[in-house]
């Protein structure tokens, strides 16, 4: 299956590549009176207006200044942007090396892979974010 590897405040992350669209860099988001903290405001993705959301919020991290990276999120016809630092790279994952995560507490990590250089934790916010 492939994954989409990227950084949040110095951590590797990965996402599945099924639920993402595109990958853009970040461009002037508008803010929403009143949204939620998670919600970092609109952006006008070629005509269309989507709602951009901060992972670092979701994942209860400290937030980052540099967020280069925005993952355009897929559910049917809706689409939702993912505030993140930095992709890194598209990998092929044996689903068989995934370890389940044994703290259920943290909420939205799915699982872990670990590569010979790093540690990467499995991301799942589709559910969260539509």
């Amino acid at each position: 299956m492939q994954m989409i590897l990227f950084k949040m405040q110095g951590q590797n992350y990965l996402i599945s590549a099924d639920d993402v669209e595109e990958v853009v860099d970040t461009i002037q988001i508008t803010k929403v009176p009143l949204a939620s903290n998670w919600i970092k405001g609109l952006i006008n993705l070629r005509g269309t207006v989507v709602t951009v959301v901060g992972l670092a919020e979701l994942l209860g991290i400290p937030s980052s200044d540099n967020n280069l990276n925005i993952l355009i999120m897929k559910n049917g016809e809706e689409r939702k942007g993912l505030l993140i630092e930095e992709v890194i790279e598209v990998l092929d994952i044996d689903p068989t090396e995934i370890q389940l995560g044994s703290d259920q507490d943290e909420k939205h990590i799915k699982g872990v892979i670990a590569f010979p250089d790093k540690v990467a934790n499995i991301v799942d916010v589709t559910d969260a974010i539509f």
